[in-house]
């Protein structure tokens, strides 16, 4: 009886399957459908603009962004890219420049000179601006430098750079290179020839009964320096093959890149000296001169006096004596002294006599006033036209400057003398730097509107 209630159950199942849907039923399945379908549509325009955006923003982020223009020379662009590259390569370098002082000062002490860099980098490289600032500068200069090296048929081979970055590796294992080590071999023969074929100028002995003669004391011949070790060919290719990861690592510079750096570098030095000659004469219109300073002495504040009981603290034993303090003169007094002091250099009294007696210029005092020679720019304006315009031997008026009253004399005059070179290495520093700021101010120059905005991240 239940198979039976069971078999008719189906059959009307199927009987109810088999007839048509009415027109309602229809329609409703059929807006169930097209609603479906919508939705289908809709999630799938949905994925699809997400993907397309996050395409669109890979594409940016790793293809457009990177060869955008950041700075411009002439015809030669400075991409986002190279810039990201450099700044990091900057900041490594001045994280090193910051270890090495820091490590300088632990070694000789909190001198001011330390204290300063430190400071200075420190700032550079807690301000994301000045670093990039930095960065790009340094991209303009060497845009520049190798625009105008080209010009100048100045050309750095190959060869060159090698060698400069094989020095580079050497002296960071405090070895140097074969050419280093014939050249300082060379050196020290040219030094040892030289020390032999010197002749000590003799000393005169005198004697009433005999005749004079000379004695010459010998010179010790100074020790020769070990000579350091020479990078191999295996340890440069080495440390070669761990800088190029270093680089890497760093700045995302690959070694073709760095030697682009090595490469400007080595023009720069070689367009300075250019600039130099051009900009700089070795000689200059000079006097050597002698004077006497007089200063105007103010008198000592005075002293504030101890309290009733209170004795004074005696110097302790051994220690020495303090300086008294000199006489104080007013302008007066001291203009009234220079006169007589040039009275009696007219007088014929001996100037360098004079000199170590009365002249308020330690320096110059000692060597009877003599100020060697000096060229016009060294001295104040009102010593410098004076000691320009007095004729060679004669004395002075007492001149006034902020240091007191001088008397000048003049020993004599050059129209060309040859420039000190330490003053001459300064001034061709100088020049080439001139050269490069106005360089930089040029028109055809183009830098960032917002340099943040284009610094790289994790800074």
């Amino acid at each position: 009886m239940a198979e039976r209630n069971k078999r008719k159950q189906a059959a009307k199942e199927s009987n109810d399957l088999q007839r048509e849907l009415t027109r309602k039923e229809q329609r409703l399945r059929q807006r169930d459908r097209e609603r479906h379908k919508k939705l289908y549509t809709f999630v799938g325009v949905a994925l699809g603009a997400a993907l397309l955006f996050i395409l669109i923003g890979v594409i940016y982020q790793f293809l457009v962004l990177p060869r955008q223009q950041v700075a411009r020379v002439g015809d030669v662009s400075i991409t986002a890219e190279q810039f990201w590259k450099r700044v990091k390569y900057e900041q490594s370098q001045l994280q090193n420049q910051l270890i090495r002082y820091q490590q300088l000062e632990q070694q000789f002490g909190n001198q001011g000179f330390f204290a300063g860099q430190i400071s200075q980098l420190q700032g550079t490289l807690g301000s994301p601006f000045a670093l990039g600032q930095q960065a790009l500068n340094a991209m303009l200069e060497d845009a520049i430098i190798l625009q105008e090296a080209a010009k100048r048929g100045l050309v750095v081979t190959d060869e060159e750079v090698e060698a400069a970055l094989r020095e580079e590796i050497a002296n960071s294992l405090g070895l140097v290179t074969e050419p280093q080590a014939t050249a300082t071999a060379q050196a020290q023969i040219d030094a040892t020839a030289t020390a032999a074929a010197w002749t000590p100028t003799p000393t005169a002995t005198v004697d009433a009964s005999n005749p004079v003669t000379a004695t010459a004391t010998p010179i010790p011949t100074p020790p020769i320096p070990p000579t350091p070790a020479i990078l191999t060919d295996t340890l440069y290719a080495e440390t070669l093959d761990a800088f190029q990861k270093s680089l890497q690592q760093v700045a995302g510079f690959t070694l073709d890149e760095y030697k682009q750096l090595i490469r400007a570098r080595l023009l720069r030095e070689k367009l300075q000296e250019v600039i130099a000659d051009e900009r700089v004469a070795t000689t200059e219109e000079a006097v050597h001169a002698r004077h006497i300073l007089l200063r105007i002495r103010e008198p000592a504040p005075t002293p504030t006096p101890l309290p009733e009981g209170v004795t004074p603290t005696p110097t302790p034993e051994g220690m020495p004596t303090p300086t008294p303090t000199p006489e104080p003169r007013n302008e007066e007094q001291t203009l009234a002294l220079a006169n007589e002091l040039r009275q009696r250099l007219l007088n014929g009294e001996d100037f360098a006599t004079l000199a170590a007696e009365y002249s308020d210029d330690p320096g110059s005092a000692a060597q009877g006033g003599d100020l060697g020679w000096f060229g016009r720019g060294r001295m104040v304006s009102p010593f410098e036209e004076a000691a320009f315009s007095l004729p060679v031997g004669e004395i002075s008026e007492p001149v006034k400057t902020d240091f007191g009253y001088h008397i000048i004399q003049v020993l004599e005059r050059d129209s060309a003398h040859p420039k000190d070179e330490n003053q001459l290495a300064q001034e061709r520093i100088q020049a080439f730097q001139t050269w490069l700021n106005e360089q930089l101010a040029r028109e055809d120059i183009q830098r960032p509107a917002n340099l943040v905005s284009l610094l790289p991240a994790g800074l």
